[in-house]
């Protein structure tokens, strides 16, 4: 099954960075570094600045520009140029319906006509059971005071733009379609804080973090998950749901950051690979069978799901993916002013803790962790760590 499971990802993932042609700038924080090292000196590169790489050497990717070389971190980094951001679910407009579903009637013919393979058969639709879509339609509703019908760019002011010039790239769609459906599985089963206050604060604060990286294709979405357990997950597409165990766990703002920027990490690192774009006559049909907010759900994307459900809660991540996401997760906070050394703490704290067994479990020990996180800090650049203004104990009110 296992083996299966691996070439069935085959056909979804593609290579890393390297296995591209040109690379581009995506984060304003991004650098051309003499060394790969986070306090290296480099010049600051522009938004959409192509790079060619040359080599990789850990968290860094050795490129060219023009006649310079040097070290750029794959956190700022992206294969697609600058351009669309996919539009949350719950916000798609009534003309993409419509033209669903004129497309549709041309194609479902065909479609019927050369038969649908099992693997794209349709298994459960958007309230189909054990996904629970409509409290995922919520949080996405409610992600942002007052949001008007239109897309979330991730930028640190949260601004809202109202188009997008460019449509992110069809595998952004894809990827954010399977990371839909396991965060839909993830709030079936645990169920979710549905308190508008505390979701807007972990967003705000989860998107000045992600706003910083290369995945401005995503509008980053954060959730709180009603069980006690202490445990994250980073779901495809930018869905990251934290639990309440852990959310009443964090003593510090630095502290959840570290976290958050972990989980953010893997979504960036495409820890959970590369998603190919879909059949495009499938996906019109699809798109026109699925309810509103909702999604239908195939045989092949099920597939996934569960194995990427038993990976979240049995069996980990691969443990070189973890301290990856360690390691990114540290520079990402540090550089935005939050202290690595409460991350640290909170991992050794967290670590002694009966509510974090699942987290224990797949993840590397503690110990390890902790170690490498050590080594990283010692390569920051020393910076004074900011003041936050962020209502952490606000935030634990709302999940009371």
């Amino acid at each position: 099954m296992r083996l299966f499971y691996l070439l069935l990802l085959s056909l979804f993932w593609v290579g890393n960075l390297l296995s591209v042609g040109n690379l581009y700038v995506q984060s304003p924080s991004a650098k051309l570094l003499q060394q790969p090292q986070a306090n290296s000196t480099g010049d600051v590169l522009s938004i959409g600045e192509v790079l060619s790489p040359i080599s990789e050497e850990g968290l860094f990717i050795q490129v060219r520009k023009g006649s310079k070389t040097g070290y750029v971190n794959k956190l700022f980094l992206s294969a697609f140029p600058p351009g669309g951001q996919i539009k949350l679910n719950s916000q798609t407009e009534l003309s993409d319906s419509v033209q669903a579903r004129q497309r549709a009637s041309d194609f479902t013919k065909t479609a019927a006509a050369r038969g649908l393979s099992e693997t794209e058969s349709l298994r459960v639709r958007g309230e189909g059971h054990t996904y629970d879509f409509e409290s995922l339609v919520w949080l996405e509703s409610n992600s942002v005071e007052n949001r008007p019908s239109v897309i979330v760019e991730s930028n640190e002011v949260f601004s809202l733009k109202k188009d997008s010039s460019e449509r992110a790239p069809k595998a952004t769609e894809r990827e954010n379609k399977i990371g839909r459906s396991i965060a839909a599985k993830l709030i079936y089963k645990y169920g979710l804080i549905k308190d508008k206050d505390s979701t807007i604060l972990l967003n705000q604060l989860g998107r000045s973090i992600s706003s910083k990286t290369s995945r401005t294709d995503l509008p980053f979405l954060f959730g709180i998950l009603n069980t006690e357990d202490i445990n994250a997950f980073a779901c495809p597409g930018g869905i990251i749901l934290l639990t309440k165990g852990l959310v009443r766990s964090v003593q510090d703002t630095s502290e959840l950051a570290g976290i958050l920027s972990h989980e953010v990490s893997h979504v960036v690192l495409k820890h959970s690979g590369e998603f190919e774009e879909m059949n495009p006559i499938l996906e019109i049909i699809f798109g026109f069978l699925a309810p509103t907010g909702g999604q239908v759900i195939t045989s092949t994307t099920s597939l996934v799901v569960e194995q990427m459900e038993k990976q979240f809660l049995e069996t980990g991540r691969d443990h070189k993916t973890e301290l990856e996401a360690d390691s990114a997760g540290i520079m990402l906070s540090s550089m935005l002013g939050y202290s690595p050394v409460k991350y640290e703490q909170y991992l050794d704290r967290v670590s002694k803790s009966n509510d974090a067994k699942t987290l224990s479990k797949t993840h590397p020990d503690s110990k390890t962790r902790i170690t490498q996180i050590q080594t990283i800090i010692a390569t920051l650049p020393k910076e004074e760590n900011k003041s936050s203004n962020f209502n952490l104990e606000r935030l634990k009110k709302g999940i009371n």
